[in-house]
């Protein structure tokens, strides 16, 4: 090889080697040694499918509301609440009744379906196992309201009658419910022979509501309750073809100032016979800056299917406040009267109390309470006047 062959072979080789350096350098496919070519097709053509098929998605989706099931169906919540209670009682010739007690455990699970429908099952597991007043369910109800002016509850619940016996325990303000609700509403023992102690509640259908809004608060002026009961207590079918109508009309002029109206026609069987009365209660509630509340009613009893003998009248009546004193701390004061014949005054039972409340939580209060009692009704009683010491501790959860 001579010179100029030497020559014409490196310059050959020089242009060959720019020429693929050239080419691997403008050649963006080509990196690393390997071939991107098809990877990045394929990579703009799926950017390009995926951005279409979110568009379309969006497209379809505008305006709908993603599905979800806690926009029908609630987590049912689980609850309940404890009252145990140390009661001294003053009276002569008493047999038992002092000394600690269990008065409520109650359990309850409730919730909502489609949102306008709620439903409660409750039971109270402190009475006396093998007893009437035993383990029992004492709520267990489905109600369905859309509209606040209108709403519907069937099954089993609080009657509609006076203010106080729908209330909680844990409101009622003083340690048990007044005579005239426990006489009056179904919530105490047998008033009439026959006439089973309920806790207030009975098994029916009722309709309910609010309307007209009106002050700056912009809270409902009326409201109103009317129900269809069996009249036989809770957990018991009817014994006869005779139903209960008990209704109720209030009227909320100020924020929390209720002035109500209650009406009740009804019955029970006591085994063998029907047994027939009308009752009606008036009263004022107010929950605000303190709590007030004090109702009448009256009460027309027939014994056995005569309902012209109408004439066995009793009434009662009482008065309930409590006063803030400081942060969680509240004075309670009532006084409770109940006369079984109306038409004579030494018929009259009398309860004057005070007590000292004491809510350091929401959940977790303590109450110690004072009642002088003037019993001049009973004749079993021995001795007319006496004094009741209470201590109670509510706890809920």
């Amino acid at each position: 090889m001579n010179i100029k062959h030497a020559a014409l072979v490196i310059i050959l080789a020089i242009f060959t080697t720019s020429s693929v350096k050239a080419q691997l350098v403008m050649n963006e496919e080509f990196i690393d040694g390997y071939d991107h070519s098809l990877q990045n097709y394929l990579t703009e053509k799926i950017a390009t499918w995926k951005s279409k098929a979110e568009e379309a998605d969006k497209k379809n989706t505008e305006g709908k509301k993603k599905w979800k099931i806690a926009d029908y169906v609630t987590v049912p919540k689980f609850g309940g609440y404890v009252v145990a209670t140390y009661k001294y009682d003053s009276q002569e010739g008493k047999n038992g009744g002092d000394g600690f007690g269990l008065r409520y455990l109650r359990l309850y699970l409730d919730g909502k379906v489609f949102n306008d429908f709620s439903y409660r099952v409750q039971m109270n597991v402190s009475g006396e196992p093998g007893t009437k007043n035993g383990a029992r369910v004492i709520d267990a109800f489905v109600a369905w309201q859309k509209w606040k002016f209108i709403g519907v509850k069937i099954g089993e619940y609080k009657r509609c009658f006076t203010f106080e016996n729908p209330m909680n325990p844990w409101d009622v303000c003083l340690g048990d419910y007044t005579q005239l609700t426990k006489h009056f509403a179904g919530m105490g023992g047998d008033f009439y022979k026959g006439a089973a102690n309920s806790g207030g509640r009975d098994l029916g259908v009722q309709i309910y509501g609010d309307a007209i809004k009106v002050g700056k608060t912009q809270h409902y002026l009326l409201h109103y309750q009317a129900g269809i009961y069996n009249g036989q207590g809770i957990n018991t079918s009817d014994k006869d073809k005779e139903k209960d109508y008990i209704a109720t009309l209030q009227v909320q002029p100020i924020k929390g100032l209720y002035v109500g109206l209650f009406g009740w026609s009804g019955s029970f069987f006591d085994g063998a016979q029907s047994n027939y009365f009308k009752r009606w209660a008036a009263g004022v509630s107010y929950e605000g800056l303190f709590s007030a509340r004090a109702e009448y009613a009256r009460n027309i009893y027939a014994n056995g299917a005569n309902t012209n003998g109408l004439g066995q009248k009793s009434d009662a009546w009482y008065i309930r406040m409590g006063i803030p004193t400081w942060r969680w701390l509240r004075v309670n004061l009532g006084y409770d009267a109940y006369r079984s014949d109306m038409s004579s005054w030494t018929s009259l039972n009398s309860i004057y109390s005070l007590a000292l409340q004491a809510r350091p939580h929401k959940n977790l209060q303590f109450q110690v309470q004072w009642n002088y009692c003037h019993n001049n009704g009973d004749a079993t009683k021995l001795d007319k006047n006496y004094h009741q010491l209470w201590t109670q501790a509510y706890i809920r959860f």
